[in-house]
C-alpha cells in the first residue's frame, strides 16, 4: 500500500470519528442539558411541572424507541445516509425547540429531536464498524465514548450558564452550529457507502410500521413508569398502569416481530452466546453508572456536608478520569483483547464500591474521590472494548442493528438503574421520612446505613457485568475479521 493511501485512509477514519463523535456528543448532551433548565422553560412558557416532564420524555421515549428501526435502515442503504438524514433532522428540531413560542410545539420539537437522536445514536458506533477496520475499531471507539461522556459532564453546567446568562431557548440554539458542521463533514467528506439498494432490492428497505410504533408504546410507557415511580409510587394507578402497559405492548411487539417476514430486530445476532452476554454486561453496566450517579450527589451533600457547587466539583472526578481512559482503553483493546479490560474494569469498580460500603460514615473526602476515580477508570476501561466487542460480534451487514441493540439496553438500563438505587436508598430510611428535605433530621449513622445498602447492590451489578464480560470475551482479539 503506497503511502498516500495510507494516508488518504488515515484521514477518512478521523473524519468517520469526528462525525461520530459529534453525534454521540450532541445525542447525550441533549439529553442532560434540558433537565437543569426545565424550571426556566416551564415558568417562561406558563405551564406546570407535569408538562415539564413531557418536554424530557420526549426526547427520551422517541430517542429509544427508534433506535433500533434505524438501525436496521442504516444497514439497509448506508451510514452516511441515515446519518446524513439525523443531522438534518436533529439540527432542524434544535432550531424549532430554540424558537417554540408554546409548550406544546416545544414537545413536538422534541419529538423529532429524539428521531434524529435515534437516527445519530444508531449510526454514531455503527459507522465505527462499518468504515473502520477492526484493528482500529477499539480506538475509534474510544474517542466517541469519551465525546459521549464529554457531553454528559457538560450537559448539566452548560444548561445553567445559557439559561442565565443567554436564556433557555440557547440551549437548543447552540447545537446548530454543531449538527451544520457535521451535517457537511457526512454529505461531503465521508466515505461512499459500501452498498447501495437499487432495482429489485429497493423493496426490501422498508420497515414494518407496526413493530415501530409498538416498541415506542411500550419503551415510552416502561420509562414513563419507572421515572415517575419513585415520586408517585410504585402502586399508584398512573405507575402502575404505566408499567403493566408497557409489559403489554412489549409481548405485542415481540408476537409482531416472530410473525413478520422482516424483523425490526436481527434475532440471528444472538444466535452468538458472546454477543448475548455483551450486550447483558452493557446492560448490567448502564445501571450501574446510572446508580452511582443518583446516589453519589445525595451522599455528599446529606452525609458529607458539602453544597451543590462543591458537589459538583467532586463529581468531575468521575466523568474527568473517564474521558482520558477511554481512548486509550480503546487503543489498548486493538492490541491486547477486550477481556482483561473489560472484565477487570468491573471487576474493579465492584470491589472499590464494596470497600467504599466500610469507610461511607468517615469525615473524610478522600473515600468518596478516590472511589470517583477509580470508577472512572473502571468505566473508561470497560465501556470501549465492550461496545468494540459488540460490533466485531456482529457480520459486516449488521453493524447497525448491533449498534441499535447496544445503545436500546444502554437507554433502558439507566432508569431501571436509577429506580433499584432509590428503592434500595428509601428502603433503608424510616418510613416516617417521605421528602428529601427532612434527611437532615435523620442520624448521621442511620443515612449513612441507608447509603451503604445503595452501594452495595451498585457493587452487585457491577460483578453482573463482570460476570457477563467473562463470558463474552473468549479472549481473542478480533472475533470476527
Amino acid at each position: 500500500m503506497s503511502r498516500s493511501t495510507t494516508s488518504r485512509d488515515a484521514g477518512r477514519s478521523r473524519l468517520v470519528i469526528l462525525a461520530a463523535g459529534c453525534a454521540a456528543f450532541m445525542n447525550i448532551l441533549d439529553g442532560t442539558i434540558v433537565n437543569v433548565s426545565l424550571p426556566s422553560v416551564v415558568h417562561d412558557l406558563g405551564v406546570d411541572t407535569d408538562v415539564g416532564v413531557w418536554i424530557i420524555l420526549a426526547y427520551s421515549v422517541t430517542l429509544a424507541g427508534t433506535v433500533l428501526a434505524f438501525g436496521k435502515l442504516a444497514d439497509r442503504i448506508g451510514m452516511g445516509r441515515v446519518m446524513t438524514w439525523g443531522y438534518l433532522l436533529f439540527t432542524g428540531s434544535s432550531l424549532l425547540c430554540g424558537l417554540a413560542p408554546t409548550a406544546t410545539v416545544l414537545v413536538a420539537g422534541r419529538l423529532l429531536q429524539g428521531i434524529g437522536g435515534g437516527m445519530l445514536s444508531a449510526t454514531s458506533l455503527g459507522a465505527v464498524g462499518s468504515y473502520l477496520p477492526p484493528e482500529r475499531r477499539g480506538w475509534g471507539i474510544g474517542i466517541v465514548s469519551a465525546a459521549s461522556a464529554l457531553g454528559a459532564m457538560l450537559g448539566a453546567p452548560l444548561g445553567g450558564i445559557l439559561s442565565e446568562t443567554a436564556g433557555w431557548r440557547w440551549i437548543f440554539l447552540v447545537n446548530l452550529p454543531v449538527g451544520l458542521f457535521a451535517w457537511y463533514i457526512v454529505s461531503f467528506r465521508f466515505p461512499r457507502d459500501a452498498k447501495t439498494v437499487s432495482g429489485r432490492n429497493r423493496r426490501t428497505i422498508g420497515i414494518d410500521p407496526a413493530s415501530v410504533l409498538l416498541s415506542v408504546i411500550a419503551l415510552g410507557s416502561l420509562l414513563y413508569g419507572i421515572s415517575r415511580g419513585p415520586e408517585d409510587g410504585w402502586l399508584s394507578p398512573p405507575v402502575l398502569g404505566s408499567v403493566l402497559s408497557g409489559v403489554g405492548f412489549f409481548v405485542a411487539f415481540l408476537f409482531r416481530e416472530r410473525r413478520s417476514p422482516d424483523p425490526l430486530l436481527d434475532w440471528g445476532l444472538f444466535r452468538d452466546r458472546r454477543f448475548l452476554a455483551a450486550n447483558l454486561a452493557n446492560f448490567f453496566t448502564s445501571m450501574l453508572v446510572a446508580g452511582v450517579n443518583f446516589l453519589f450527589p445525595f451522599y455528599l451533600i446529606y452525609v458529607q456536608g458539602l453544597g451543590q457547587a462543591a458537589t459538583g466539583a467532586v463529581l468531575i472526578f468521575f466523568s474527568g478520569v473517564y474521558v482520558l481512559v477511554s481512548p486509550v482503553a480503546g487503543r489498548m483493546s486493538d492490541r491486547i483483547g477486550v477481556r482483561l479490560l473489560t472484565t477487570g474494569g468491573m471487576v474493579l469498580a465492584a470491589g472499590g464500591l464494596f470497600v467504599f460500603t466500610c469507610l461511607a460514615g468517615a469525615p473524610s473526602m478522600a473515600a468518596p474521590v478516590v472511589l470517583l476515580v477509580l470508577l472512572g477508570v473502571a468505566y473508561g476501561s470497560y465501556l470501549s472494548p465492550n461496545n468494540r466487542q459488540i460490533l466485531n460480534l456482529a457480520p459486516p451487514e449488521g453493524q447497525g442493528s448491533a449498534s441499535g441493540v447496544l445503545r436500546l439496553l444502554f437507554y433502558l438500563g439507566q432508569p431501571l438503574g436509577v429506580a433499584l438505587a432509590e428503592a434500595v436508598l428509601r428502603d433503608g430510611l424510616p418510613e416516617t421520612v417521605e421528602s428529601i428535605s427532612r434527611w437532615r433530621a435523620l442520624p448521621m449513622a442511620e443515612l449513612t446505613t441507608a447509603f451503604q445498602g445503595g452501594f452495595i447492590v451498585c457493587a452487585a451489578v457491577a460483578a453482573l457485568s463482570a460476570c457477563c464480560s467473562l463470558f463474552s470475551s473468549g479472549g481473542g482479539k478480533t472475533p470476527r475479521p
